[in-house]
Parts: C-alpha cells; sequence; structure tokens
C-alpha cells in the first residue's frame, strides 16, 4: 500500500515523531504499525481476515486525526515540582498540598517504568484527575455587606495519573494518540468478548438440554415399554424440546455475528469509524479562590482562572492538563 504523500497531519509530524521513537519497517507508514496494535489489542483473530490492514487503514487514520484535534483542547504544560507549589495556582487547584503532589511524583507507576527504562531529566506527560465537587456553606462579599451563609462548591482533585511520559512534547503528543486508540481497541474488545461469552453459554446450555432431552426420552421409551407413558412426563419433554430449539435460534443468531474473523474486524472498523462517539473533549474553565471555592460569576472576586480540558467517555469524565517535571525531583520527592 502506498504511504499518503502529504507532510501534514497524519503523514506530517505523526510520521516523523513515530520514526523517531521506532524505526519503521520497510514499507511500513503510522498508520500500519498502530493498526497492528489495535488489533492485538482488540481481537488478535481479526488478522485470519482478508485484507484487514486495508480495510482499517482509513478508519484508523481518520481516528488519528480526530485523537490529534482534542490534544489541542489539553492546556499546558504546567511544570510540577513541589517547590513551586504556591506559586502556581493551577499546581495549588490540583493538588490538596504539596505532599500530595511529592506522592504522586514518587510512587506514580508510569513515571517509575520510564525511569527503569534509563530516562532522565525532565520530561513532559498528560495528567488526568477525577474533579470533585461538593457543597459548602461560607460567607460572600456583596458590596458593604458580608453574607453569611451562603451556599458554595468547593472543587477537589483527586486520582491522579500520568499518561504518555516523554522526553518531550511532540512525543507526548503521539503517546496521546496512541492512548485514544487504545481506547478504541478496547470498546470493541468489550464487545467482541461480550459476544464470544454469550455465544458460550448459549452452547453449554445447548448441550444441557440435549441431556435433558435424551434423559426424558429414555424415560418415555422405558414407560412405554412397561406401561402408559405419563402426562407429565410428555410435558416435561415438549417444555425441553421446544427451550432446545429457542436456544438453536438464538445460537444461529449469535454465530451470524461472530463466528468468523470478518465479523470482529467489522466491529472494530465500526468503532474507529466514529471515535468521537466513544470518546470527547471539551475546554473547561474554572475561577476558584484560595479556598478553592468557584467564584465564576464573581469577575470582582479575587480568584485565579483554572483551564482544563474534560475528556467524557459514556459516564466517566476526567480532567486533563499536559504537565513537565524533572525525573529527578520525582525520584527525590
Amino acid at each position: 500500500m502506498s504511504q499518503p504523500s502529504n507532510e501534514t497531519g497524519v503523514g506530517g509530524w505523526m510520521r516523523n515523531i513515530w520514526q523517531k521513537l521506532h524505526p519503521p519497517e520497510a514499507g511500513q507508514d503510522p498508520v500500519l504499525q498502530a493498526t497492528d496494535r489495535v488489533v492485538e489489542i482488540a481481537d488478535p483473530v481479526i488478522r485470519q481476515a482478508k485484507r484487514y490492514r486495508q480495510i482499517l487503514h482509513d478508519p484508523i487514520a481518520g481516528a488519528i486525526t480526530y485523537f490529534q484535534s482534542l490534544i489541542d483542547t489539553i492546556p499546558g504544560p504546567v511544570v510540577l515540582h513541589p517547590n513551586r507549589y504556591y506559586d502556581d495556582p493551577v499546581v495549588k487547584a490540583l493538588f490538596a498540598s504539596p505532599g500530595e503532589l511529592e506522592e504522586m511524583l514518587r510512587f506514580n507507576p508510569e513515571i517509575n517504568r520510564f525511569r527503569k527504562q534509563g530516562a532522565a531529566g525532565e520530561v513532559t506527560a498528560m495528567m488526568t484527575m477525577e474533579q470533585n465537587e461538593r457543597t459548602i456553606f461560607g460567607h460572600k462579599q456583596e458590596g458593604a455587606l458580608l453574607v453569611r451563609d451562603v451556599r458554595q462548591q468547593a472543587v477537589s482533585f483527586s486520582d491522579h495519573r500520568i499518561v504518555a511520559v516523554a522526553a518531550d512534547l511532540a512525543a507526548t503528543k503521539v503517546g496521546i494518540v496512541h492512548r485514544g486508540l487504545e481506547v478504541l481497541a478496547t470498546v470493541a474488545m468489550e464487545r467482541i468478548t461480550t459476544l464470544r461469552a454469550q455465544k458460550a453459554e448459549l452452547e453449554g446450555k445447548k448441550e444441557y438440554l440435549k441431556g435433558m432431552s435424551k434423559i426424558l426420552g429414555g424415560k418415555s421409551h422405558r414407560q412405554e415399554i412397561f406401561a402408559v407413558s405419563t402426562v407429565k412426563n410428555r410435558e416435561e419433554l415438549r417444555k425441553v424440546e421446544q427451550l432446545l430449539q429457542e436456544v438453536d435460534q438464538e445460537l444461529e443468531e449469535l454465530r451470524n455475528r461472530i463466528a468468523l474473523p470478518e465479523q470482529s474486524l467489522g466491529y472494530l472498523e465500526e468503532i474507529m469509524r466514529e471515535p468521537e462517539k466513544m470518546l470527547v473533549a471539551r475546554r473547561q474553565n474554572l475561577r476558584l479562590n484560595w479556598m478553592g471555592v468557584r467564584v465564576d460569576d464573581e469577575p470582582d472576586n479575587e480568584g485565579n482562572d483554572i483551564t482544563l480540558a474534560e475528556f467524557a467517555m459514556e459516564e466517566v469524565r476526567r480532567s486533563a492538563v499536559l504537565v513537565r517535571f524533572s525525573l529527578a525531583t520525582a525520584a527525590g520527592a
């Protein structure tokens, strides 16, 4: 397959950065390499489908372009350093204390994994968090009056995670795109695995009903030899045979959806073609005072403007920001 000739979008900066990180094999472009990773996650059986790389090339290239566009919504990078905790209102808003920041830098598995690979110096990454809001009652200045017991929203962040640690920002952006593709591949994997589990369950149910039918049929035959078959036994046999017929029909329908590698390929292709249905991002603007209370509607109030990105996937929402920190600082935090 010929590679795209343009040097922008998928064929431009991502190809250049990817080739620095992973020297490509002859004839391979970043989309083909991404395809191999995506298929491995979703369902390796897809490799048995004819022309699966060609079929997935355009959907995956489109998904890459989509995730590249999402990166533009992520602000930063913000410098993470315990000694600068009180100097940067963004860092102070994201962490409850310098100690919490130190603990994250020291024990984060993604950072430690990158350090064990021999990396050193300053690195960049994306940090995601869960945003929490709780209602509190405090004071509010309204002109010359101090109003007490005003309902307010206090904002805090928890469950900090580091994504796509890299030596520079460009490589981090490539890593974020890869994580987006992994998310889509995982959705496909869950769908395919669920269908296979349902198929296995129905096959087990069918074998059980076949055994029951055989037992009840033998019992009826034995009764007919020595006496008249009972109504109860005939009714039980009829019910089992009816259930067996229904299971056979369900199983046939399910086999038409998941039996072949081409069907798994179809699910993956469908998901890759519509990444915006799975994962979206938007800018998130907050104005917080020194206590972390929202003062969005109080422009004259002393507060700090905090800009983050918010990623949403189904019911899950996480805030995100690009960060920069020193591995030496993280190790000695």
